[in-house]
Order: structure tokens, then sequence, then C-alpha cells
């Protein structure tokens, strides 16, 4: 069960990772994660800020970690989730950026 659902993980980790990296040209950065999560970072100054990204988000029914009180104003924190879960934010990012 373990090893499964690490290698779900992993699954969708990536596909998260490789929709952040194409929107790299926006700002955007996936930081490399073995976690179940990924960090964003979007840029400090703009109209995609980690702010605005995490209000999209949430206003789609994601919810996820814009994170000013860790020090991170710039970054958000993406939860993996099912692949269903992993497809709504996939189709809501470039839309959002």
């Amino acid at each position: 069960f373990v090893a499964d659902c690490r290698a779900r993980n992993r699954v969708q980790r990536q596909l998260l990772a490789d929709a952040i990296a194409r929107l790299g040209n926006k700002g955007l950065r996936a930081i490399p994660s073995e976690a179940n999560f990924i960090l964003v970072t979007c840029p400090e100054r703009g109209p995609l800020s980690a702010e605005a990204l995490y209000n999209g988000l949430a206003e789609r029914g994601f919810i996820t970690r814009w994170l000013p009180g860790q020090g991170l104003p710039h970054a958000l924190r993406i939860s993996v989730g099912t692949e269903a879960e992993t497809a709504g934010v996939l189709a809501a990012l470039p839309g959002l950026a």
C-alpha cells in the first residue's frame, strides 16, 4: 500500500512540476521535491504573485498554502492529490498565469 501511494504521489507531483515548468515564462518555478507537495515560487512583483495564484486557485475550489507566515511571501505550497485533483489544478493554472 505504501509503495503504491508513493508511486502515485511521484507521478502526480511530476505532472504538477512539469505544468509549472511550462509556465516558467510567467516567472513561476517549482522547487524540486520528494515530498507530497511542490513549492512554487512566483515573481515578487507583478500580476502573478503568490497571493494572486493562491486566491485564483481558491476561487476555483483548490486549497493551497500561501506562505508569508513562513517567510516565503512569494511562494505557494501545492499538495499532491488524486489524479482528478491534479487534473483540475493543471486545467486551472494556465488561466491564472
